[in-house]
């Protein structure tokens, strides 16, 4: 970028020309107003996308909450609030995204477009000539606002329909990759950290859509005549939330939670087995499970990372793989959802 100067001579270094979006909305709109002797501008379209606040009201209790006055200012952001009756400052990040990070607000934007572009933080920090630990904090809360989208929206995760075919299975376990079936009882025994995690794919979709959910029941050994336990009845209720009635699903008898026994009893869909599929392969092939593995493919990395990281932030993996699944197809519509998801996650009162 012209306002920028590279200084640093790492191998990944061509990394720098995914921070633009190849004429798209940060090169159009955004970049322009980056540059110098263009805060105002800056200012005003942040405004304008609720990024920062429009009003502001003094918190002094002998003000009454009166309307504090837009100031240009001698500070790293160019303006402040005032306020008319004490004189009291407030910044104009105040209760916004951009709060205590300690960079200007051009150098934030473009870290968040290099969230939206995977670039690594090290190389975002290079190119930007920022610290390290400032660049982790502003993909923290890119994470973060990703993570409270797909939470407070899941319907924009509904999967299938009628007549179309949902594959449902479950990792570590089931047919996600395993020649063998695992044990989750006793493989979460030996690993505290591994996670059993429920997988739906539209399989029509080309990348599937995906819906990943993190199982948060204890695996139990089964009891005969006991009814279902935790972990079938948080499964079948996440297979209902997210999958559209009429949907042909294809299960499995190997999966622990989610298997084609279970389902068979949610009567909104069509319940098929993977084992009776298999008996349609011609004989010596294993068609349909090679189908499987490539429909899982993608799926079977994300739910390897997640059993590496700890509850919570396996959780973030998840979450931050399905909004990027969902919002994340190019650089340039990754950009404008995550400022859009920015204004609703920091909403001003």
């Amino acid at each position: 970028m012209s306002d920028l100067k590279l200084k640093c001579r790492n191998p990944d270094v061509n990394m720098v020309e995914r921070f633009g979006d190849h004429g798209g909305y940060f090169d159009l709109v955004v970049r322009p107003i980056l540059q110098q002797g263009h805060e105002g501008e800056l200012c005003s379209w942040l405004k304008e996308m609720s990024l920062i606040r429009t009003v502001s009201n003094c918190p002094h209790s002998t003000c009454k909450r009166r309307t504090m006055i837009w100031n240009p200012a001698r500070i790293i952001d160019k303006y402040n609030w005032g306020c008319p009756e004490c004189n009291k400052k407030l910044s104009i990040r105040e209760g916004s995204f951009f709060l205590a990070i300690k960079c200007d607000l051009k150098l934030c934007l473009q870290t968040i477009l290099g969230w939206c572009q995977v670039v690594p933080e090290t190389v975002a920090a290079n190119y930007l000539n920022l610290k390290v630990h400032v660049v982790k904090r502003i993909y923290e809360r890119c994470t973060q606002v990703a993570n409270a989208y797909v939470d407070n929206h899941p319907e924009e995760w509904s999967l299938g329909g009628r007549d179309r075919v949902l594959v449902v299975d479950e990792f570590p376990g089931g047919y996600m990759g395993a020649e063998n079936p695992i044990d989750v009882t006793v493989h979460k025994k030996r690993n505290n950290n591994s996670q059993t995690i429920l997988c739906i794919a539209e399989a029509s979709a080309i990348p599937p859509r995906m819906w990943f959910h993190m199982i948060k029941a204890v695996p139990e050994v089964p009891i005969p005549n006991a009814g279902k336990c935790g972990m079938v009845e948080e499964a079948l209720k996440e297979v209902v939330r997210h999958a559209a009635p009429g949907s042909f699903i294809v299960a499995n008898s190997r999966a622990r939670c989610c298997s084609y026994e279970s389902l068979q009893e949610l009567k909104q869909f069509k319940v098929i087995s993977v084992e009776n599929l298999q008996k349609f392969d011609a004989p010596g092939t294993n068609n349909l499970l090679h189908n499987l593995e490539t429909i899982w493919q993608t799926g079977v990395e994300v739910c390897e990372d997640v059993q590496e990281a700890t509850q919570s932030m396996g959780q973030h993996i998840l979450s931050t793989h399905l909004w990027r699944q969902r919002f994340g197809t190019t650089s340039s519509t990754a950009f404008q959802y995550m400022l859009h998801h920015i204004a609703e996650c920091y909403r001003f009162i």
